[in-house]
């Protein structure tokens, strides 16, 4: 009997499969729970205790030790705290970011510009439309938003009266 080659890998992944499984081969589990009765603990890597690792012993009461009054020995509470406030405080300076507005105009007629403009804030009254001029292009730009997803919901409703809106990466405000 001669096999080619993909014959042979079928009869050696078959026989793999037939044997793998076996009774021997697949643990079984308790009657108890659906966990594996497979102890595994002889695997697992064993580290030396150190004298540092090892949990401190509380002091006396009155002595005035930092482990009586119930706080650990190792704790950074105090300076993490230090750490977020100046970073809170360096977070709160920030008035620009990355992210996306909705571009409705662009072209070289400063009236269109504006008409395009006021025709978005009688649209959409809560989000403010931004005007650019990039000598000889004006700009008008609708909204701030940190991602995409908030600003296709706004293109979504201007697309019928700006039908060539675009969603474009830009520098927006941070309030």
């Amino acid at each position: 009997m001669q096999l080619n080659g993909n014959k042979l890998i079928h009869f050696v992944l078959s026989g793999v499969l037939l044997f793998g499984c076996a009774p021997g081969n697949v643990p079984a589990k308790s009657a108890k729970s659906d966990t594996l009765k497979d102890n595994i603990s002889d695997f697992r890597p064993k580290y030396p205790v150190t004298a540092s690792a090892r949990p401190a012993t509380a002091a006396r009461p009155g002595t005035g030790d930092a482990a009586a009054a119930g706080v650990p020995s190792g704790d950074i509470t105090g300076k993490l705290n230090v750490i977020l406030d100046s970073i809170a405080i360096r977070n709160r300076s920030i008035r620009f970011a990355q992210g996306y507005r909705v571009l409705i105009y662009s072209g070289t007629s400063r009236e269109e510009a504006t008409k395009a403009r006021n025709r978005s804030y009688a649209r959409f009254p809560d989000i403010i439309p931004h005007y650019d001029y990039a000598q000889p292009n004006h700009r008008v730009k609708v909204g701030d938003f940190v991602d995409r997803l908030e600003a296709q919901r706004v293109y979504a409703g201007l697309i019928a009266e700006f039908p060539n809106a675009l969603i474009v990466p830009d520098r927006i405000e941070i309030r």
